[in-house]
């Protein structure tokens, strides 16, 4: 276990394609969840912030971190983990856009194309609010990867999905997503500097405290009540977000110990290629192994490998674009 442990600690690429991994078995999900769960975005966004609640225990009980060293009395709250806390926040925000994207077009791998902007926009971002500049190999990896994610608006099947209010409507998810990011790699370095090896763990506690107020938030303003939808889906919701926090914990370890969070960017561009795999993995299940035919999982998933071989192209050239970077 320890050689495991030494191993995720000295390779962080390794560590950011679980995230992925784990975002595209969610993402299967939600494709169900907006074909018949969900009233619209809101409720989504108002659930996945809600139950990023999920971690708290097992953060108290298994992580190693002490809440009284950043949070006491005298004191009050390091001003760190306030950034902490927007970063969640600003989280949430991002799949507010998430499902609005979703409820347009139910094509996630469609979705997680655009939302691969990330790859362009943290790295504009940086530069802007930090100042970071990057090895110019390194940048032209990013520009790699990002050209395989467009090359997929050359397929007609996709192209017929896409519309300039969909554009607008991924670019919100992609800025917010952009800025969260940015946000906990700063709080996270800040953190390790003043705490140690605990630093992460604090950080990673108050990103899902933001996370959770932003859902809380959203539900008040909008006067919306989850709790119908949580008691009658309360089983796939856990699952769902218990999946989704094991690549938000991955994802943001990668941002705690890679170097810049461009690079984990580009990593989870292969969110669209899990979900191919999944996809195909569920239709095969069901008409060779259950051998039982459900219009509903073959329109929902035949969806999600529809103009395959555009995707399989892209996934090759985001994947010599990653390769530069790492």
């Amino acid at each position: 276990m320890e050689i495991f442990l030494e191993f995720f600690k000295q390779h962080w690429l390794a560590i950011a394609f679980l995230a992925p991994m784990f975002w595209a078995l969610v993402n299967i999900i939600d494709v169900y969840f907006v074909a018949g769960v969900y009233r619209d975005e809101l409720d989504g966004t108002i659930i996945t912030g809600l139950f990023q609640i999920i971690p708290w225990p097992v953060l108290f009980f298994v992580a190693d971190f002490r809440l009284a060293d950043a949070v006491n009395f005298h004191s009050g709250v390091d001003p760190t983990l306030w950034l902490s806390f927007l970063g969640g926040g600003l989280y949430t925000a991002s799949f507010y856009f998430y499902f609005k994207a979703l409820f347009s077009k139910n094509d996630v791998s469609l979705l997680q194309i655009f939302w691969n902007l990330t790859v362009v926009a943290v790295p504009v971002l940086s530069f802007l609010l930090l100042g970071e500049i990057l090895p110019l190999v390194k940048y032209a990896g990013l520009v790699i990867a990002l050209l395989g994610a467009t090359m997929l608006s050359f397929n007609a099947k996709l192209r017929g999905n896409f519309s300039k209010r969909y554009f607008l409507i991924m670019l919100g998810a992609v800025l917010f997503l952009s800025l969260s990011m940015i946000t906990e790699e700063k709080a996270y370095n800040l953190l390790n500097n003043t705490y140690g090896a605990e630093g992460f763990w604090l950080g990673f506690f108050f990103f899902g405290l933001g996370a959770v107020a932003a859902g809380l938030l959203c539900a008040a303003f909008f006067k919306r009540n989850p709790l119908r939808l949580i008691k009658k889906y309360y089983k796939i919701f856990l699952l769902s977000e218990g999946i989704y926090f094991l690549g938000n914990l991955f994802a943001q370890k990668a941002l705690d110990i890679a170097p810049s969070a461009s690079y984990v960017a580009a990593v989870e561009t292969f969110v669209p290629v899990f979900v191919l795999i999944y996809s195909f993995l569920i239709l095969f299940i069901f008409s060779a192994i259950i051998r039982k035919k459900s219009e509903v999982i073959r329109k929902i998933y035949t969806e999600q490998i529809g103009g395959i071989w555009a995707k399989a192209l892209a996934t090759v050239i985001m994947a010599l674009g990653v390769y530069l970077i790492s």
